[in-house]
């Protein structure tokens, strides 16, 4: 199988490296889902873990200090490595490449992860924690709006279909009130007298 290949020979690459700092092998997994193979390998060295995800070529790494995790790129860019980082893209042609350049960061993250005590890791995981959380919500709030507009939609057209309980119903699920329009507090109020 060439994705098992490919990972033992990159993790035969990084492998030197992460021992020279007490790191050892923890986990090594192959499995399967909808969209093919994907494998998972992770190194540990007391409350200190990373974590490599591979599946066509390197999709995430990982940095862990006890519940602190930060994810290689947002670790390197808050350290003020972004235009340092070898490693910027994934699905290079030459998949073993990749190794390559994370372990020439590596080098980045000696003093912080590799020797320190995570100081750094901690305050990173925090902000981006914080900033996945603001993604999120944003995330949800638009959809909500999305979805909302369309449940308005939906009850606009049973009262058009004279199916006044059913269009009040979805009116009582929007959350976004303010989407409300004039008419359909016209609505609203037509629908109360006519039931």
């Amino acid at each position: 199988m060439q994705l098992l290949k490919e990972l033992t020979v990159g993790l035969e690459t990084v492998q030197p490296f992460l021992n020279g700092y007490g790191f050892e092998l923890e986990n090594y997994n192959i499995n399967k889902d909808s969209d093919g193979y994907f494998a998972f390998a992770s190194y540990t060295n007391g409350n200190k873990k990373l974590s490599i995800d591979y599946r066509f070529s390197i999709g995430e790494v990982l940095y862990q200090y006890k519940d602190s995790i930060v994810s290689h790129p947002f670790y390197l860019d808050q350290l003020g490595f972004a235009d340092k980082k070898h490693h910027k893209g994934f699905l290079l042609k030459n998949h073993l490449e990749e190794f390559k350049y994370i372990l020439d960061d590596f080098e980045f993250l000696v003093d912080d992860f590799f020797k320190g005590e995570c100081n750094k890791l901690i305050e990173i995981s925090i902000l981006q924690d914080s900033i996945i959380t603001e993604l999120d919500r944003k995330i949800r709030k638009e959809n909500s709006i999305k979805f909302d507009n369309i449940r308005i939609e939906k009850a606009r057209q049973l009262f058009r279909n004279k199916e006044y309980k059913k269009c009040l119903a979805i009116y009582s699920f929007i959350d976004n009130k303010n989407l409300f329009e004039e008419i359909d507090n016209k609505v609203i109020e037509y629908c109360n007298r006519h039931l």
